[in-house]
């Protein structure tokens, strides 16, 4: 049982993914010092920031500066094992500097062994949903998987839910449940 407490209210598996997509139909730009603003709210555009607004966690309140850090975010989730990853959990590099602490919002394994599909905000990039080796390719030592700690698992799926599908194949394993991604206007 974790020591640490959520910072945020409860949230479904599915309105993570709903919330996550809404940056991705934004193409936000990443930036450490910007700021993006939408129906969830207003956060730092970073992969941070990223996940705080996915999460449901506070927007921007002055301590804070647009959502929890890398080491806040470890701090309102637990560890969990690998093979446990569903979507909305993420794989965090905790620790180290803002030039290299990093978060990622798991999405779904893929096809290929080894491989997992994100949705990322990096340096460099507008927000992403791409595929990734498992943990990542630079440092996969000091990367692992967690769970935030208000994370709910079941919820109705909305009649607005769709099915996505990457070069015509559905994302996940087909071994498991798909992954169901809130079609983008």
């Amino acid at each position: 049982m974790s020591t640490a407490h959520a910072a945020g209210r409860l949230i479904h598996r599915s309105e993570i993914v709903e919330r996550a997509c809404s940056w991705l139909r934004d193409s936000v730009l990443y930036g450490q010092t910007r700021f993006h603003q939408n129906e969830h709210g207003v956060y730092r555009a970073d992969c941070s920031g990223f996940v705080s607004m996915a999460w449901g966690l506070p927007g921007r309140p002055e301590d804070r500066h647009g959502g929890l850090d890398t080491p806040g975010l470890a701090a309102v989730s637990d560890l969990i094992p690998a093979q446990e990853l569903r979507a909305g959990d993420v794989i965090i590099r905790a620790d180290g500097t803002n030039l290299t602490r990093h978060v990622v919002i798991f999405a779904a394994w893929a096809e290929e062994p080894g491989r997992y599909w994100a949705y990322e905000q990096a340096g460099g990039h507008r927000t992403r949903l791409h595929v990734l080796d498992y943990p990542c390719k630079t440092g996969p030592e000091l990367y692992v998987p967690r769970r935030y700690l208000s994370v709910q698992d079941h919820r109705r799926r909305s009649s607005e839910s769709r099915r996505k599908t990457v070069n015509g194949r559905n994302i996940g394993r087909s071994t498991g449940p798909k992954l169901h991604i809130p079609l983008l206007r």
